[in-house]
């Protein structure tokens, strides 16, 4: 999806994509949180004018809702899209788990990305309202490929949430402290819940 052409040097210019905007302001998301997403700070930070985001945004508002949709499409739906060819819910399942723990996507620490998301959401109705979705939409999809592997629905679906909880630990733990944030034993529970 990025498409950025490196870093610009003096004299030099370059036309930034939408894309390449996002992927700034998800990383300033990641970084320093929502207060941290602001255009004139973007804009330095990838060399260019402020004018150049407005080819590409209308205005803040538009820039972060986004980011939002970056992140349900790129953090949420690539990751089960890119396990849906596999044959059978265990090899889908084990695909999803080890995509989730990627330490990077677009070069942005994922764990850092998800907490940031989190902690925009405690203080803003619209994006807990649409995170709530989105963890909905992630439950439902463990849920489902839990109970195709032959688990019964309440099994299934306390399984699942087992699953999504434990990877948000494993996240939260990423930024405090590595050595409790395992990611084999967080593939070791993906298998105890196959069972």
């Amino acid at each position: 999806m990025m498409a950025g052409t490196g870093p610009q040097t003096k004299g030099e210019t370059r036309d930034l994509t939408r894309e390449d905007w996002l992927i700034a302001a998800v990383a300033a998301l990641a970084d320093g949180g929502v207060d941290a997403v602001r255009v004139e700070r973007l804009a330095k930070s990838l060399g260019v004018s402020k004018g150049s985001f407005y080819w590409h945004f209308k205005d803040r508002p538009q820039l972060l809702a986004a980011i939002l949709d970056l992140w349900d499409a790129d953090f949420t739906q690539q990751l089960i899209d890119n396990a849906a060819g596999l044959a059978t819910p265990q090899l889908r399942l084990r695909h999803l788990a080890r995509d989730a723990l990627a330490r990077t996507v677009y070069g942005i620490d994922s764990a850092r990305a998800e907490a940031a998301i989190q902690s925009w959401a405690a203080t803003n109705v619209q994006v807990a309202e649409r995170l709530r979705a989105v963890d909905a939409a992630r439950l439902a999809y463990l849920e489902r490929e839990l109970a195709a592997a032959g688990q019964q629905p309440d099994k299934a679906r306390a399984r699942a949430k087992m699953l999504y909880l434990a990877l948000l630990g494993l996240y939260a733990a990423r930024g405090y402290n590595p050595e409790l944030a395992d990611d084999s034993a967080y593939l070791a529970l993906v298998e105890l819940a196959l069972q």
